[in-house]
């Protein structure tokens, strides 16, 4: 509604803060605020530990700056004062935020070569679906190299049964549909349908249910 407020965990962003896995991947219904977690948790990382770099791929250009104008920047610059000052930060680029601490953030639709320990690819079904050679190169430049400790949190809207992100979503599911535990290179699979979102509902006993 275009007005300031303080953010707050909903019912989905709860349950990823709860149950939040190293290697996470992330079906969800729209305007859940899925993005808006995952770069507030990355944001937080960079901020307070040192030597943390971390990294969001985003389907489009135009996202990549929404993403990190609207979503990282702005967080920032909406920190109180007295905490805000605490951090100096030693660059401020269109996609990149970097500070004196040795941890930068950066947003881009690849990030090929660099080393991470956070990385969170937004809407990687459209990826798959528009892009599928970009696909292929986030899944041999980025998804490939992952190791022991580094934590990846991937999420999209569905887009078809096929697809790198179906086939990453299909295997996840049904490890968890056979109660198997997931290892720390293991997928961790979250479904937030849109049936379970409060704003999709007329509101009225016997009304539809909307998809938003």
């Amino acid at each position: 509604e275009g007005v300031r407020q303080k953010f707050e965990l909903n019912w989905a962003q709860k349950i990823l803060w709860d149950e939040m896995h190293e290697c996470n991947i992330v079906l969800k219904a729209r305007q859940l605020g899925i993005t808006t977690f995952f770069c507030i948790y990355l944001l937080d990382k960079v901020l307070w530990e040192r030597n943390v770099q971390a990294g969001i791929i985003a389907h489009t250009q135009d996202d990549s700056i929404s993403i990190f104008k609207d979503k990282l920047k702005y967080a920032f610059d909406q920190l109180h004062p007295n905490i805000r000052k605490l951090f100096k930060p030693m660059g401020d680029s269109a996609k990149e935020l970097s500070f004196a601490n040795g941890s930068s953030i950066r947003v881009g639709t690849s990030l090929r070569s660099s080393t991470l320990q956070y990385l969170h690819i937004s809407e990687f079904g459209k990826i798959c679906c528009k892009y599928p050679e970009k696909a292929n190169e986030i899944i041999s430049g980025s998804l490939n190299t992952i190791h022991v400790g580094q934590h990846i949190f991937i999420e999209s809207t569905a887009e078809g049964k096929e697809g790198h992100f179906f086939k990453m979503w299909d295997r996840s599911w049904n490890q968890h549909l056979k109660g198997e535990e997931f290892g720390p290179l293991d997928f961790k699979p979250f479904f937030f349908p849109w049936h379970k979102e409060p704003r999709y509902s007329l509101g009225r006993k016997g009304g539809a249910i909307l998809d938003g």
